[in-house]
């Protein structure tokens, strides 16, 4: 069942990203959401403002780099305490047809909240986070 729900989560949170929907975005986050870049600082997103900040520096480097699709491959699911889920996947950012750049792993932890279930919980590579923030890019299929 989680590999199913975070699957529906992940599309939901691709739809977001691509379309520039705040709204649906807010829907698959629990506040507050921790966002941890492997090898790099960790931080927190505590209300609804600094969740739209982060959404729409996300939303720009989508329209920049031209990614028209993000699928998440999931490769394992691990039922953490307290009903958490921990979902590692392999992230395939798309441009048109073809790779925008080369897939890496992330860590999805979620949780069920009263209005379904929600992430709170992002780890990713350095240079995708960094992207994330309008702090790199990408060249020849590799976050700089």
């Amino acid at each position: 069942m989680p590999a199913k729900v975070f699957r529906e989560l992940g599309e939901h949170l691709t739809r977001a990203l691509i379309t520039g929907d705040f709204d649906l975005y807010r829907q698959v986050m629990s506040l507050p959401v921790r966002i941890e870049p492997r090898h790099g600082k960790p931080y927190v997103m505590e209300t609804a403002a600094d969740l739209k900040q982060d959404f729409e520096l996300y939303h720009e480097m989508v329209k920049l780099h031209g990614i028209t699709d993000i699928y998440r491959e999931v490769l394992e699911s691990e039922e953490l305490e307290n009903g958490r889920v921990a979902v590692t996947c392999l992230v395939h950012m798309l441009r048109a047809a073809g790779r925008a750049i080369d897939p890496f792993r992330a860590v999805f932890h979620m949780r069920e909240t009263p209005d379904g279930w929600r992430f709170l919980r992002i780890q990713s590579s350095l240079g995708h986070i960094n992207w994330t923030l309008g702090q790199g890019g990408i060249e020849d299929g590799s976050f700089i």
